[in-house]
């Protein structure tokens, strides 16, 4: 129940249109109602010779009571209901007319409710999935790095889509359906037992036989459809890897092993649709057979009576054509008991991801950086992922302008290092400084905007060379566009494409180069102009061509900015400034190039290591 009344908090914006439509909805089952209650005058006084039909009249005693009741206590309704009265008493020949007038302005009623109701609720539904979709993106868009290590994409993804789809379904029809059958079934309902008591009894004790299967049937489909859409997430997650990662697939010949794991993540999905799919698909038949018993106990019922005389067949074909109609509600809102499970199934799922707390919050009151000033430092600084400290008791001090490589080997803390700056994770413990503010203390929007990046894994996005460049900006200036894809040793490239800065360049950029993507995202950060730079070695996947024209781009990068730049190729990095040399998440050497060298510690043993296969590498080319 807490997410259905989460639920009805995201359709108060559109309360007009709900109430449009449960008005529309209210009168369109009524219609029903009018419908089955005409079908006696349309039996008894159009289509038969006046005067033989035996009518059967209730006791005086009854109606005067009824009559007293409506006339205290809803006036309004008794003076109607007096006109209406005389309106329809009259000669047999203008009878007739007027029933057909009444069946008339019926349909046309039906018809204009109908499309309202619909488009309505159509309305209310559409627009209140995509302010819960806005939101959950919003929410995802805005969490920590954790968050997303934590998760796969597929999840998200199916949490985002699929499930917001299933809410959408809920909300746009079945909270229609449950309020108009709902309606329809009251109204029904009421007018079997004002036509005939006794007969209404006789054959609606069998509702509740019908009730118990339909809650039950809706218990157990919750269940499955749950595991149904857990399946489809893991379905999700295997395509995208698969698809990410088809280049690794083919080389290592792994397509029948892929296979396999999609077929069997498949097969599960299969199961948990199967069993959704058999509780569907038993409930009708199962609701049939019981209307079917309770249709024959009617009829011989009802048979007796008509000998008796005590009922004409006018008022028999009403009845049960209102019991008829009373069948397509139940059946309707057995469907929307299913699918309102679904719907909250789906709907526990997303407020699970949306109540997921953000580790990396913004203070209120933030102060927003405006340079870097007097520098960046790293006071104490110490990571724990899990139970795992990946950072210990950093200190590190980066000055104005100066170029900082970071080294070690893998599982060092290099990464999380740098990621710690801009806030993608928090410190466990210490303190990062910018100007002397510590950066939980200011907005994140100036924190990150004081930084550019260019990492190993380059993020392009299927859009024109352009707005790569120029990321989420508007009106820009094309010779800005320019100069920074010209500093990036770009822009020669980018005149080559088919429609130069306006070529749209694929999904992730896999219309170019290694080399071409990488001066790109160099292009980007320089459009940026951001005053500190972090660098993941952006050189160590390309050919020696691609190489060079990339390092020409990052030596302009980096002019005159603080950086930090993680560095797998120790041979670029011999005009930095500083190297820190990291090992199990300590610091464990600093100073320059030449420095470190003359220590023979491990700074040197990763330079011989790796000078040593760069010989070897050689050596294999030379043969």
């Amino acid at each position: 129940m807490t997410a259905l009344r989460r639920l009805y908090g995201y359709l108060r914006p559109y309360r007009v249109w709900a109430i449009a439509a449960i008005g529309s909805m209210i009168v369109f089952a009524l219609t029903q109602v009018v419908l089955a209650a005409l079908v006696q005058p349309l039996i008894d006084d159009v289509l038969t010779r006046p005067g033989a039909v035996h009518k059967v009249e209730r006791p005086h005693s009854t109606v005067a009571e009824a009559e007293t009741f409506v006339q205290q206590h809803a006036p309004a309704i008794y003076r109607a209901k007096q006109r209406f009265d005389r309106w329809w008493s009259g000669d047999a020949s203008h009878k007739a007319d007027r029933v057909l007038t009444i069946l008339l302005m019926v349909f046309v009623t039906r018809a204009i409710t109908s499309f309202l109701s619909e488009y309505a609720f159509q309305k209310v539904g559409l627009s209140t999935v995509r302010d819960l979709r806005n939101q959950l993106y919003e929410r995802m868009i805005h969490q920590s790095h954790r968050f997303f290590t934590e998760r796969s994409t597929g999840e998200m993804v199916s949490r985002v889509v699929s499930d917001a789809d299933a809410i959408q379904a809920a909300v746009s029809t079945r909270m229609g359906d449950l309020l108009q059958e709902s309606v329809t079934l009251v109204g029904l309902i009421c007018y079997l037992f004002y036509l005939n008591p006794l007969l209404a009894v006789v054959s609606l004790f069998g509702a509740p036989l019908i009730v118990i299967p339909v809650v039950q049937f809706g218990k157990r489909l919750r269940k499955t459809t749950h595991k149904s859409q857990e399946r489809m997430a893991e379905i999700a997650t295997l395509l995208e890897e698969t698809i990410r990662g088809v280049r690794i697939v083919k080389a290592f010949t792994m397509e029948p092993f892929e296979i396999g794991r999609f077929r069997e993540a498949t097969r599960k999905h299969l199961r948990w649709n199967l069993s959704a799919q058999r509780i569907q698909a038993l409930t009708s038949p199962v609701m049939e057979l019981l209307a079917g018993v309770c249709m024959v106990l009617l009829f011989a019922y009802a048979q007796s009576r008509i000998a008796a005389g005590t009922l004409t067949g006018g008022e028999f074909a009403s009845f049960l054509t209102a019991l008829a109609l009373m069948y397509a509600p139940i059946k309707k809102l057995n469907k929307v008991n299913l699918s309102l499970n679904t719907a909250l199934s789906a709907a526990e799922r997303v407020f699970r991801m949306l109540d997921v707390e953000n580790d990396v919050r913004e203070k209120p009151g933030a102060l927003a950086l405006r340079s870097v000033g007097s520098g960046v430092r790293y006071e104490g600084v110490t990571f724990t992922y899990g139970n795992e400290p990946v950072l210990r008791n950093i200190d590190l001090d980066v000055a104005p302008g100066e170029i900082v490589a970071l080294v070690g080997g893998s599982g060092a803390g290099k990464s999380t290092l740098v990621n710690l700056l801009p806030r993608f994770y928090d410190v466990t413990e210490g303190r990062i400084t910018i100007d002397h503010s510590d950066v939980r203390d200011t907005t994140l929007q100036s924190l990150r905007g004081l930084m550019g990046f260019v990492t190993q894994e380059v993020v392009l996005f299927n859009d024109t060379v352009r707005n790569n460049i120029a990321y989420g900006r508007a009106g820009i200036d094309e010779q800005q566009v320019i100069a920074a894809a010209s500093a990036a040793n770009a822009h020669e490239f980018i005149t080559n494409l088919p429609q130069g800065y306006d070529t749209t360049i694929g999904e992730s950029g896999v219309l170019l180069s290694g080399g071409q993507r990488q001066r790109l995202a160099i292009a980007r950060a320089l459009f940026k102009d951001p005053p500190i730079l972090v660098l993941d070695e952006a050189t160590s996947a390309l050919d020696t061509e691609s190489e060079r024209l990339v390092q020409q781009a990052l030596n302009n990068l980096m002019q005159g900015r603080t950086t930090l730049v993680i560095a797998h190729r120790l041979s670029t990095i011999r005009s930095a400034h500083k190297i820190v040399v990291l090992d199990k998440g300590r610091i464990a050497e600093t100073g320059t190039h030449e420095e470190l060298l003359g220590r023979r510690g491990v700074y040197r043993k990763l330079y011989d290591l790796q000078f040593v296969d760069d010989d070897l590498v050689k050596d294999v080319a030379g043969c």
